[in-house]
C-alpha cells in the first residue's frame, strides 16, 4: 500500500522534472497534459479525504510516459510512472 505522503513525493518529484523540461519547449502538448495531471494530482492528495480508488481513473500518465517519453527521456518517464502508480494506489 502507498501513503498520501508516498504519493505526494512521487507528484512533487514528477512536477519538478517536468518545470525542468518545460522552460525548455513549453508549448509540447505532452508536458501541457503532464502539468494539467500533476496539478490535479496534488491538489487531491491535499484534500483531507482522498477520493477512492475508482475516481482516480483519470490519470494516464503511466501511460503517455510509456508511449511518448521512455525512449527519449527515461527519467521523467518513470518519474510519471511512479506518480501515476502511487496516486492510484494510495491510501
Amino acid at each position: 500500500m502507498i501513503t498520501r505522503d508516498e504519493a505526494t513525493r512521487s507528484a512533487r518529484k514528477a512536477f519538478e522534472l517536468l518545470g525542468e523540461r518545460m522552460a525548455g519547449n513549453p508549448g509540447y502538448g505532452v508536458y501541457i497534459h503532464a502539468h494539467e495531471q500533476l496539478e490535479r494530482m496534488l491538489t487531491e492528495l491535499g484534500y483531507p479525504y482522498l477520493p477512492p480508488a475508482q475516481q482516480r481513473l483519470w490519470v494516464d500518465l503511466g501511460l503517455m510516459a510509456v508511449k511518448e517519453l521512455e525512449a527519449s527521456d527515461p527519467d521523467f518517464a518513470n518519474a510519471l510512472m511512479d506518480a501515476d502508480y502511487d496516486f492510484k494506489h494510495a491510501s
